[in-house]
């Protein structure tokens, strides 16, 4: 397959690069063909690695058309968290309800492995995930942390929409382990068995969070599948990119191997030490290191730091005082 590069100079986005810094990057293109066996869905992907970077230590792996394109296309702070972590952008075209059953999890590996030779980046074979995906893409995100784990370094599931059968809701104990965000819109708040999901993952100590999106419905104001007409203010809103950009960075920094990865070898990805965290509330917004949060510990968000825990307060709590 002959890879198409593409030069891209990254529009300014957001207020915080209103001094016209850029992200500066190179995309590629790839092809997987359909395979029967082994069991592999056909899907053409794009991967965006920034300038300069020498070694790939991890992948933000981003499905749905919509909003998922416009991160990978047009969020500078994506980018530019990228850029500080030596991560790539991936692109997944395709749309599915999981990738276990239908070859899509497979699929996305093999286009790691494609693009590790074509744009000779071995470390590609290996790198893990970082999960983003918006409504029935949060179902591809999910059930890639349920295909494989040990590949996923943390996953954002994005207003997930229609409900789920329950042995798609279930993880074992591995998959249970891998951090998460729960991003869900305030106005959209569907569907419950998302909410069981994470409050079964909290009883099982796992470090998640579920945030609220104020005043957001199942997509940003001015976007749907055939239209983008969002400004960066609205996305900003949300896609939660204050909180979000550095919880990722933050579960970068504590799961990557201290030495960084090796080219030619699976990453061992390192356990988050959840009594180091904070507790944050999701009803009341009282925020406390673990062991001083006074609530029931099984229902509060998990945050890797103070810092952190403060930005969600701040985004949830005092932007909805704001517009009220």
């Amino acid at each position: 397959m002959k890879l198409i590069p593409i030069a891209v100079f990254a529009i300014v986005v957001s207020l915080v690069f209103a001094d016209g810094a850029k992200t500066k990057g190179e995309t590629f293109q790839t092809d997987v063909k359909e395979s029967k066996k082994p069991l592999i869905a056909g899907s053409k992907y794009s991967i965006w690695i920034p300038e300069s970077t020498l070694s790939v230590q991890c992948i933000f792996a981003i499905n749905m058309r919509g909003a998922g394109r416009y991160l990978f296309e047009q969020d500078q702070e994506w980018r530019a968290l990228a850029k500080r972590t030596h991560s790539a952008i991936l692109f997944c075209e395709f749309e599915a309800h999981g990738v276990q059953e239908n070859g899509y999890g497979q699929s996305m590996l093999e286009a790691c492995d494609q693009f590790a030779i074509e744009v000779n980046r071995p470390e590609l074979k290996h790198a893990p995930f970082v999960l983003w995906g918006h409504s029935m893409g949060g179902r591809v995100a999910q059930d890639f942390v349920r295909f494989q784990p040990s590949r996923v370094l943390a996953f954002h599931i994005a207003l997930r929409a229609n409900p789920s059968d329950a042995e798609f809701m279930q993880e074992e104990a591995n998959s249970i382990k891998v951090p998460g965000l729960y991003l869900m819109g305030e106005v959209d708040r569907k569907p419950e068995d998302i909410r069981k999901h994470f409050h079964h993952s909290r009883e099982a100590k796992s470090p998640r969070a579920w945030i609220w999106l104020p005043g957001q419905s199942h997509w940003p104001r001015g976007m749907h599948f055939k239209k983008n007409e969002t400004n960066q203010k609205d996305w900003r809103a949300w896609a939660a990119n204050d909180v979000v950009i550095p919880w990722t960075e933050a579960m970068i920094r504590l799961r990557l191997p201290t030495g960084g990865i090796a080219k030619q070898k699976p990453v061992k990805l390192r356990s988050i030490k959840i009594e180091e965290g904070w507790l944050g509330s999701i009803d009341s917004g009282a925020l406390a290191s673990y062991s001083k949060f006074e609530g029931d510990k099984s229902t509060a968000s998990w945050y890797p730091n103070r810092e952190i825990a403060n930005a969600w307060f701040k985004f949830t709590f005092q932007s909805r005082k704001q517009r009220q």
